[in-house]
């Protein structure tokens, strides 16, 4: 079988267009149910994620101190849209920050319980959409949408929802997949089909994020973009590459100042004052 490169798909296709047809635009959101326990298993098929883990948290905790200087993190509310296993709620739960965690699959959220609880780091976990949370409007200092948002159909209907989560002036937290040949590329035939580092049909490029088609979403709804930065693996592709074919790992991710591939960064909610 050959795979090509595909073209540019009409804006329909596309986070041009807002909300995605699923029928369109296939994805296996439904593989995280199954992944159990796994989502710690640093071996395991998500062990790329823990490789992310360190550089996307890093730089979630200092935009929060960045925008809450002098205020103790116990004090500062942060809900995780599509917590997974926990990985990102856990890591900043441990840094001092009041943590809750939403997820669609209630595998997951039990996983994530288990793992809080075996650490000894408090999170509240609930079951919820990101559509539609069941939590009270203003109730959110920050919200993280780490490897998410990449996987939303509905992406207005989730940022409008992040957007009544946050009290006037919150912060969102996200890190994604920019929409470029590069990503096609890097992600999709090589980490996925050829390598395997990433489960097959658990991404699709169509529904990768142009950084300008998410600051026109991000403005729809009344938050602004405040900050883009590349995030990729520390070592470049020639020292990257022995231990990728023969390990599968990424090894350590950095900041980088390259958004072609994925991308992290924080949006600002507009303030009343």
């Amino acid at each position: 079988m050959t795979t090509s490169v595909p073209s540019t798909p009409s804006a329909s296709a596309t986070r041009a267009g807002g909300a995605l047809d699923p029928d369109l635009v296939p994805i296996d959101n439904a593989y995280y149910d199954e992944v159990g326990d796994d989502w710690w298993n640093t071996e395991g098929p998500l062990r790329a994620l823990h490789e992310m883990n360190p550089a996307r948290t890093g730089y979630f905790d200092r935009v929060l101190r960045e925008r809450h200087p002098g205020r103790a993190a116990d004090t500062i509310r942060v809900v995780d849209l599509g917590c997974g296993g926990g990985l990102v709620a856990e890591e900043l739960a441990s840094r001092g920050y009041r943590v809750t965690g939403i997820d669609l699959s209630p595998g997951t959220v039990e996983a994530a319980r288990r793992h809080a609880a075996a650490s000894g780091v408090e999170v509240t976990y609930q079951v919820g959409s990101a559509y539609g949370t069941g939590l009270p409007a203003g109730c959110a200092d920050a919200v993280v949408a780490s490897d998410v948002l990449e996987h939303f159909h509905d992406l207005p209907a989730a940022l409008a929802e992040i957007d009544r989560l946050l009290v006037p002036g919150g912060v969102l937290l996200f890190d994604t997949v920019n929409r470029t040949v590069r990503s096609y590329l890097l992600l999709i035939l090589v980490a996925e089909k050829l390598l395997g580092i990433i489960k097959p049909g658990t991404h699709n490029w169509k529904m990768f994020i142009r950084p300008a088609e998410l600051r026109v979403l991000l403005a729809s709804v009344g938050l602004r973009l405040a900050d883009t930065r590349g995030l990729g693996p520390a070592r470049s592709l020639p020292l990257l590459l022995p231990g990728l074919l023969r390990h599968r790992r990424l090894g350590e991710f950095t900041l980088t100042g390259d958004v072609s591939a994925s991308y992290i960064g924080h949006a600002v909610k507009r303030s009343t004052t």
